[in-house]
């Protein structure tokens, strides 16, 4: 605003003095008072206001429990976000708000404490009645909520955590959220607050917060590598790096555990490029050694999807002195769920350039097998749940055959994983099984003693 302009923006206060625009648009000390204490969709309370009002909750007198009800799991409510708009999710919020306040005493004190996700206490003299209470509000919500004319699934959680007079207001809504997220998984929706899966909780935030320090300092994350075998001739033309993780306190963490935390944050991009250095600087090695090897390398779908992977993987490949026919990319079919076009075109770039692709674990998911017509791959790795059960001679091998055969018609080279008996060998090459990996051949081996193993094979 010009200095002209504010000379004529005034107006006059109760007495007829002039006031300044400045003034007029300071808010009054009750106003801001109130800035941050009150949800802006429901007009409730706001978690602010429930951890200061906590403790002059809490009575010494009379059990008490805390309740949160969570109205919808992220996924579904973003998925209404984009169909439907904000002025719809508000009013839905709203709508599972009124609903809940109607099933409540009238003096009960309902707090707003997320977006999605509303506490109260509950003053009841006999305990068994809160899972009474709480089954009712469960079934209220199982229900759909009408929202302008919609009918809306609410997905809702009701979790339950018994108070002490020494309860903390944030540590107490972080417990009975963990119960609102357990009682997503059981009928009527509704669970008490649980230490052994809370324990899991609190395992999987101290794994996510100690990744970064691991992926930054040498010692923890490693490689092992298991051989893929020929299994015509029996020679070793490549292995399957795998990663591994020795937590200097939680000891050894599967990648089973900690690689799909990962996948739901940004560190799974550090954790690839890790791996991916790693497995091409120790292939090099190998190559200097004299074994000319192709490395195996799992790829995560967040990965794949990303834009420019493919220009990366390709730029690192160059910068470790490899040729790109020394390196397999490894996938499994969910991949092609995440940004399936880009995704594709990424895989057929590396193929084209001379990186293998291999589709690993086939037959352990949906299998869609209209996939499998355009998958730019090389090799099918079947899932170990089908080659396992070949111990004996007798043993049921009829999937196993026809999927062996489909494969080959389809002009993939096949790779069967968790070869562990002599027999289960003698039948994938006896099926015409080209390659295959497992316990019976050679376990896992960390890079020296892998390099070691190669050494002495003729």
């Amino acid at each position: 605003m010009s200095q002209a302009a504010r000379s004529t923006a005034q107006q006059t206060d109760a007495n007829g003095r002039t006031m300044p625009l400045e003034a007029l648009l300071q808010p009054n000390a009750a106003a801001m008072a109130l800035i941050g204490r009150y949800d802006h969709v429901t007009r409730l309370p706001n978690r602010l206001q429930f951890i200061e009002q906590f403790p002059a909750l809490l009575s010494p007198r009379t059990p008490q429990t805390l309740m949160l009800v969570t109205l919808a799991e992220a996924r579904h409510y973003n998925e209404m976000l984009r169909a439907l708009g904000m002025a719809f999710a508000e009013d839905f919020v709203r709508a599972g708000a009124d609903l809940l306040a109607s099933l409540l005493p009238y003096e009960t004190r309902l707090f707003h404490v997320s977006v999605l996700s509303f506490a109260l206490v509950l003053d009841v003299d006999d305990t068994a009645q809160i899972p009474v209470i709480a089954a009712v509000i469960a079934a209220a919500f199982a229900g759909a909520i009408e929202v302008e004319a919609i009918p809306v699934k609410t997905q809702v959680g009701v979790g339950l955590l018994p108070l002490s007079v020494h309860a903390d207001g944030t540590e107490s809504l972080r417990a009975a959220l963990v119960a609102a997220q357990d009682s997503r998984r059981i009928e009527p929706r509704l669970a008490f607050y649980n230490h052994q899966t809370d324990a899991a909780h609190l395992r999987a935030f101290r794994i996510l917060a100690d990744l970064p320090g691991a992926i930054a300092t040498a010692g923890q994350l490693s490689l092992h590598y298991q051989p893929r075998i020929q299994l015509a001739s029996g020679a070793c033309h490549g292995a399957e790096a795998l990663l591994r993780w020795h937590h200097p306190e939680l000891g050894p963490i599967s990648p089973a555990e900690f690689v799909p935390l990962a996948e739901q944050t940004a560190l799974i991009a550090p954790l690839t490029d890790w791996v991916i250095d790693t497995a091409l600087r120790q292939n090099r090695q190998f190559l200097d050694a004299g074994h000319d090897l192709r490395i195996s390398i799992n790829a995560s779908p967040v990965n794949v999807a990303e834009a420019g992977f493919d220009d990366q993987l390709l730029h690192r490949c160059d910068a470790a002195g490899l040729a790109p026919h020394h390196v397999e990319l490894e996938f499994t079919e969910g991949t092609l769920a995440t940004n399936s076009a880009r995704t594709i075109a990424q895989l057929s770039r590396l193929r084209g350039a001379g990186i293998n692709v291999a589709l690993d674990d086939f037959g352990s998911g949906y299998s869609n097998l209209s996939y499998l017509a355009r998958i730019p791959a090389d090799v099918l790795k079947i899932d170990q749940s089908f080659v396992r059960p070949l111990i004996a001679p007798g043993d049921n091998d009829f999937l196993l055959r026809h999927i062996v055969s489909m494969a080959q018609g389809l002009g993939f080279r096949v790779c069967a994983e968790g070869i562990e008996t002599a027999h289960a060998y003698g039948v994938l090459r006896e099926l015409g099984c080209e390659e295959g990996q497992g316990y019976h051949m050679a376990r896992p081996m960390p890079a020296p003693q892998f390099a070691d193993w190669l050494a002495v094979r003729p």
